[in-house]
């Protein structure tokens, strides 16, 4: 390999006033980085920094394009129809590749991964940081490898640095199969868990991120197993009688994150619709196992407040993000009993009383978004397109209700996504939010673990699973326990945090649950005499059909792509 070198002024930016101790020069030697963790560690800060943790996030993407993996997922819909994810949304890929803000292609960055790992196999300071340092390299090449497999099949498995003088051959990569792509994710995740700390400093990966991380892929590959048609090259797929295997390689990866116990399910918060609001916001609290920070006085910072909070909390944007019907029907009722049980009454007729429509549903809904008259900083959000009669009934909050709400609350689906959104901050600055993004967290790791152990025949594992994460907000236990029941529990739990519509890819359900499927939202009616409401469902004036096509399971790798290296193979359909 050439001698590779570092800037000088990403070294400081990246580890603030650290004395170097260098001559004065804008670079680094390889040499120099071999004798130094410092150096070393300061490079890896910008690894991290370029692998992309927070969905869409890229150099040029404004801020609400992070919404975007949502919205294709059928989870929610956006404010306007130029916004990137509702494109997004009806984009059918082609020849020239997918929508942009769902492409990641990260090999500049695995590059940087490689070229540490070799720099510290030669490393002369402390063994026992050498093995961290490479482990830690390791996790997040294993992180970029599964952010583009589940995008694309197998993809070329670069695990070396190249000269950019190698011949042509040694350059041009040909796909691995994407059996070979994820067992080379579990081998890095596996040898990233023997060697990483348990404990680190927040927002670093940890032994119990990179067992969290293979929990994740290896069910990620053992659907694919199971659910998708074999390829006759094994790009886009991975033998069938591998699922079983993979499963049991999830769940174990599962386990050793609830037993080890550092991270256990959060469990604080005054009621149960705090205890989960909290996690999202709360930094630092017990179930995160690894997040990307944000940092006002370092310069990073996101905008999820600014586009979230609803209108009459926040100037300009915000309400932002709505709640499709459909999917506030999955959440159940606090008693356990069907979410959708009052959506017979959406018909503009009924009258009836939100509190017991709305405010007896999970905590887990409560806590996840804003609905009509939740009691917020103090006062009422609202959400009616009008009020009807004569009369001063008050809302729940005990103010004085608007004729209509604030436009913005009234225009879409009736409910906003609230999660993430810290209510301390009132008129939160825009662009300025630091709560931290969550990539992983022990809830994932009880819902992989019982889809795991039911596929590989315990259930009774399973539901046990599935009831301890129930019980943490006080849902009663189920007493059966089925793969629908499962998908909806993760549904609930995960919503809005980005897992939804990889989850409909590896599942093979992405035509079933979103190909042309009709949207709706509602609209509520308020009666000044009693505060109670009626209601009606309306289709969205925009993204209302959908399309996801078979070839839409894989991404294509796309011409420019192709013409850069002639030894890739495209995807089927392009």
């Amino acid at each position: 390999m050439k001698k590779i070198f570092y800037t000088l002024i990403s070294i400081i930016f990246f580890t603030g006033c650290a004395d170097l101790d260098l001559q004065p020069t804008d670079m680094i030697s390889e040499e120099a980085v071999k004798k130094d963790p410092q150096l070393v560690e300061a490079f890896l800060t910008k690894i991290y920094a370029g692998s992309s943790f927070e969905p869409n996030e890229g150099v040029g993407f404004p801020n609400q394009d992070r919404l975007t993996d949502a919205v294709v997922g059928g989870e929610y819909t956006l404010m306007a129809p130029w916004q990137q994810g509702i494109i997004a949304s009806y984009n059918i890929p082609t020849a020239t590749g997918a929508h942009s803000r769902l492409i990641r292609w990260h090999y500049p960055n695995i590059r940087s991964c490689n070229e540490i790992i070799e720099i510290l196999n030669n490393a002369t300071f402390d063994a026992a940081t050498v093995k961290a340092q490479i482990a830690e390299a390791k996790f997040l090449r294993a992180w970029m490898y599964l952010d583009m497999a589940k995008r694309f099949g197998g993809v070329p498995l670069e695990l070396t640095p190249k000269s950019v003088d190698a011949p042509a051959e040694e350059l041009m990569i040909p796909r691995s199969t994407l059996k070979e792509t994820y067992d080379q994710i579990i081998a890095d995740l596996d040898a990233a868990s023997a060697d990483l700390p348990g404990i680190v400093p927040y927002g670093k990966a940890s032994k119990w991120a990179a067992f969290a991380l293979k929990s994740r892929a290896a069910l990620y590959a053992a659907r694919i197993a199971k659910y998708h048609p074999q390829s006759s090259n094994g790009l886009t797929s991975i033998p069938a009688g591998d699922a079983g295997s993979y499963y049991a390689k999830s769940l174990q990866a599962a386990k050793a994150v609830i037993d080890g116990g550092k991270h256990p399910l959060y469990k604080g918060g005054a009621n149960m619709v705090d205890r989960f609001a909290e996690i999202f916001y709360k930094d630092q609290n017990s179930e995160i196992i690894f997040a990307e920070q944000y940092n006002r006085a370092l310069g990073k910072t996101h905008t999820w407040s600014g586009y979230g909070m609803p209108d009459g909390f926040k100037a300009g944007w915000g309400s932002n993000m709505h709640m499709y019907l459909a999917s506030d029907a999955r959440f159940e009722h606090a008693d356990g009993s069907p979410g959708n049980k009052h959506h017979a009454k959406f018909n503009n007729k009924v009258w009836f009383d939100i509190e017991e429509v709305i405010y007896t549903k999970d905590p887990r809904y409560l806590a996840t978004l804003f609905t009509p008259e939740e009691v917020f900083q103090g006062r009422e959000v609202w959400f009616h397109n009008t009020t009807v009669g004569t009369g001063t009934f008050k809302g729940r909050a005990g103010n004085v209700a608007p004729k209509r709400a604030p436009v913005r609350n009234r225009n879409r689906g009736g409910r906003l996504v609230q999660k993430r959104i810290d209510p301390q901050y009132e008129f939160p600055e825009f662009g300025k939010d630091e709560t931290p993004y969550i990539v992983l967290r022990t809830g994932e790791m009880y819902l992989n673990g019982a889809e795991a152990a039911f596929e590989i025949g315990n259930t009774a594992q399973a539901k046990a699973m599935i009831n301890n994460l129930r019980a943490r907000v006080g849902m009663p236990a189920k007493t059966t326990i089925t793969l629908d029941l499962i998908k909806n529990e993760r549904f609930v739990e995960l919503f809005a945090e980005n897992h939804r519509y990889w989850d409909l890819r590896t599942w093979k359900d992405a035509e079933k649950e979103l190909h042309m499927t009709p949207k709706f939202g509602s609209k509520w009616t308020r009666r000044a005499s009693d505060g109670k409401y009626k209601a009606s469902k309306w289709k969205w004036n925009f993204s209302q059909n959908t399309p996801f096509l078979e070839k839409m399971y894989w991404f294509p790798i796309g011409t420019n792509r192709m013409a850069q290296n002639p030894n890739l193979i495209e995807n089927p359909g392009y």
